[in-house]
C-alpha cells in the first residue's frame, strides 16, 4: 500500500492509497514519513455495498445521509454514481477517515471519458470532502478554523474574517500591496494554541484566490470587516466577539459534543487574541488607519 504523509496546521496526516488523487497544492505539505501520525486517510477505489439505505434513511444532510453508528460516523451519497465518493466512513473522533470512490481507475467508465479527465475530476472531490473531514477533526485538538484572508505583517498574522463578498482579500491584497505583507492564506487559517501563544497557519484550501503558503505565523490580531464609506476601527464587545469568531469558523456541529468544543475553543480565542472590528472602504488609507489602531489601541 501507498503511504504519503503531508504536515497541515502542525497536523501530520497519513495518507494511504494513490496520491494521485491529490490536488498539486497539496505537495508543499509533504513531510518526512517518520513523523507521527495524527489523522489517516484511506482511499479505497470500490463502492461499498450498504444496504441499510433500503429501510433507514438516516439524517439527511445535503445530498448525503447520515448515520451514527457506535464506533463511526457514515455518510452515504445515494445518487453519486461516477466521478465521485459513494460512502465516507469517520471513525475516531475524524481522526481516521475513509473515502469509497465510485470507480476504479481500470474500470470501463473511466475509459471511456478518460484518465487525465477522472483524475481532475476526483481530485476536486477528494480536495473538498478532506477539508471537511479536516476541519472537524481539528475541534478534537482545540485548534478551529477561521474563514478568512490573513497576511504577515511583522512576523504576526492580521487575520480578516467576514462573509463572502465584504472585502477580506481586498484588504489583505491592499496590505500586501501597500506594506508589502506576505499573503499567508486568502481563504481560510487554522487557528491553535501551542505553548500558551496562539498561532495560525496558511491552508491549501484557500478559494479561488489562489494565494497561500505554507507557515506559522504567531496571531496579531483577527479583524472583523463590515462594508462602510468612512473607516472606524474599535474594540467590540464581548457579545459581539462570541458572535463573530463563533460563526467565522467552517469546523461543523454535528452534535453535542462537537457544539460544546466549537464554543471552548471560541471562549480560549476570545481571551487570548485582540479583536477588531473595522467598518471600512475600500481606499489605500484604510490600511495605515488600521495598522495605527493596532499599533496603539489599548487591549
Amino acid at each position: 500500500m501507498e503511504v504519503t504523509k503531508y504536515k497541515i496546521a502542525d497536523f501530520v496526516i497519513e495518507l494511504r492509497g494513490d496520491s494521485i488523487y491529490m490536488d498539486e497544492s497539496f505537495d508543499l505539505f509533504l513531510c518526512n514519513n517518520s513523523e507521527k501520525t495524527d489523522m489517516i486517510i484511506n482511499i479505497e477505489e470500490k463502492r461499498p455495498f450498504f444496504p441499510e439505505y433500503l429501510w433507514n434513511k438516516g439524517t439527511k444532510i445535503g445530498i448525503f445521509h447520515v448515520y451514527k453508528k457506535k464506533d463511526s460516523i457514515i455518510q452515504f451519497f445515494p445518487y453519486q454514481t461516477h466521478k465521485g465518493v459513494k460512502l465516507v466512513e469517520l471513525k475516531n473522533d475524524f481522526h481516521e477517515v475513509t473515502y469509497y470512490l465510485c470507480d476504479k481507475m481500470d474500470s470501463p467508465f473511466v475509459k471511456s471519458i478518460g484518465h487525465d479527465v477522472y483524475v481532475e475530476s476526483m481530485q476536486g472531490v477528494i480536495f473538498n470532502l478532506f477539508r471537511e473531514t479536516f476541519f472537524n477533526m481539528i475541534l478534537f485538538e482545540n485548534a478551529m478554523s477561521i474563514h478568512s484572508a490573513s497576511v504577515i505583517d511583522e512576523d504576526k498574522a492580521v487575520v480578516f474574517s467576514a462573509s463572502s463578498g465584504t472585502g477580506k482579500s481586498t484588504q489583505a491584497n491592499m496590505w500586501n500591496r501597500v506594506l508589502g505583507c506576505e499573503v499567508l492564506d486568502g481563504d481560510v487559517t487554522v487557528c491553535r494554541e501551542i505553548d500558551n501563544k496562539l498561532y495560525v497557519y496558511g491552508l491549501p484550501w484557500c478559494g479561488s484566490s489562489g494565494q497561500f503558503v505554507n507557515k506559522k505565523v504567531e496571531l496579531g490580531a483577527i479583524v472583523f470587516l463590515k462594508q462602510a464609506k468612512e473607516n472606524n476601527a474599535r474594540i467590540p464587545s464581548l457579545k459581539e466577539k462570541i458572535g463573530y469568531v463563533f460563526s467565522s469558523t467552517f469546523s461543523e456541529t454535528w452534535d453535542e459534543e462537537m457544539a460544546n468544543r466549537r464554543a471552548k475553543i471560541t471562549e480560549n480565542i476570545i481571551k487570548k487574541a485582540k479583536i477588531i472590528e473595522y467598518s471600512c472602504n475600500m481606499d489605500e488609507s484604510a490600511v495605515a488607519i488600521l495598522k495605527e489602531f493596532l499599533r496603539n489601541s489599548e487591549y
